[in-house]
């Protein structure tokens, strides 16, 4: 949803919660293509009018321009002129050239899905890596709403974070598999203290309403429970991306029934935990054409008129990730040098 329409959504929100009455809306933004039934019920299994209606405002926010168009349309058709005024500026300039947004790639209901749920963006270098990307969602299609484990595993600086962030920035995947959302969690080397308020701070994203607990949990062993409470009552079929694990024990407070996604150098952190686990090896390096796609985009060239010298410059800066700030430090000195 473009910003401009999830703004004005959000601005008249309360009025909207206030006084529409939802069956008769879903009934149209069902008919529309853009609200499925199981999401209808979820709503009607609210237990007053005005949840109800706050639950369907809070889909609609996840969903795309088209889903606001539906609702403005809806409000107009059920005889909520003035609500549909509140909404009327916000409405969205649809793309003519095909229609429709499209289902795979980018849109804007990824950028909105991701940037909740705190996944990085692109590196400003960025070097596509199609084939390791499709294998690992090939991987995350496999848990099919189940309960699993996908491993992304390699040297230090391989591109295994920005492989795992640009694996959920795809529309099909992320509506298909995980409807709730995807959740980072930056983990790296921990104790026992850190790993707890790594935790304290998950549930509290995962509850910002506040409606499960007014209270941090204390110890580990609680905030797996709370974990486990929100993935399954407030965030179902959702993904938790865990970045950079070093330590099997750090994933025993994960072992609770979730669909995750993790970055590792040590393909065995997973060895303790229950449940299906499919992994998927990085090589450090990217090869020669890969080495010089980067080198072209940091010098603001084009790859076909890089000079010759590019090719030892490659060699000897072992370029192995994208966006390591080694790397391209190293690239950077030995190109003003050459």
């Amino acid at each position: 949803m473009d910003a401009k329409a999830r703004n004005c959504l959000l601005q008249h929100r309360e009025a909207l919660e206030k006084d529409i009455k939802t069956s008769y809306i879903m009934d149209y933004m069902i008919s529309d293509g853009v609200l499925t039934v199981s999401e209808e019920e979820k709503v009607k299994n609210e237990p007053t009018r005005q949840q109800k209606a706050a639950m369907l405002i809070k889909m609609i926010l996840k969903k795309d321009n088209y889903c606001y168009i539906s609702f403005y349309k809806a409000l107009l058709q059920e005889g909520y002129k003035d609500l549909a005024a509140l909404l009327h500026g916000g409405i969205p300039v649809l793309s003519s050239s095909n229609g429709k947004d499209s289902l795979v790639g980018v849109t804007s209901y990824v950028k909105t899905v991701l940037c909740e749920g705190g996944v990085p963006q692109r590196p400003v270098v960025f070097v596509t890596r199609k084939k390791l990307v499709h294998a690992i969602r090939q991987k995350l299609l496999k848990l099919d709403g189940e309960p699993g484990w996908v491993t992304i595993y390699g040297m230090a600086g391989c591109g295994k974070s920005v492989l795992a962030a640009e694996a959920v920035r795809d529309h099909t995947l992320l509506e298909g598999c995980f409807p709730g959302g995807v959740h980072w969690l930056s983990v790296g080397k921990q104790d026992k203290s850190g790993l707890l308020m790594k935790l304290q701070n998950l549930c509290t994203r995962l509850d910002q309403d506040e409606s499960f607990s007014q209270r941090l949990p204390l110890n580990i062993e609680e905030a797996k429970d709370r974990l486990r409470i929100l993935m399954l009552r407030k965030h179902p079929r959702s993904l938790l991306i865990l970045d950079d694990v070093w330590d099997p024990w750090v994933l025993k407070a994960f072992d609770n029934q979730c669909q995750i996604l993790l970055t590792t150098r040590d393909r065995s952190v997973t060895d303790s935990v229950m449940g299906p686990k499919y992994v998927i090896p990085v090589e450090s390096g990217l090869g020669k054409e890969k080495g010089l796609e980067i080198l072209s985009l940091f010098v603001n060239m084009k790859k076909a008129d890089l000079p010759e010298q590019a090719h030892s410059i490659i060699k000897e800066c072992k370029v192995v990730e994208c966006c390591h700030w080694r790397i391209r430090t190293d690239l950077l000195h030995k190109w003003n040098q050459s």
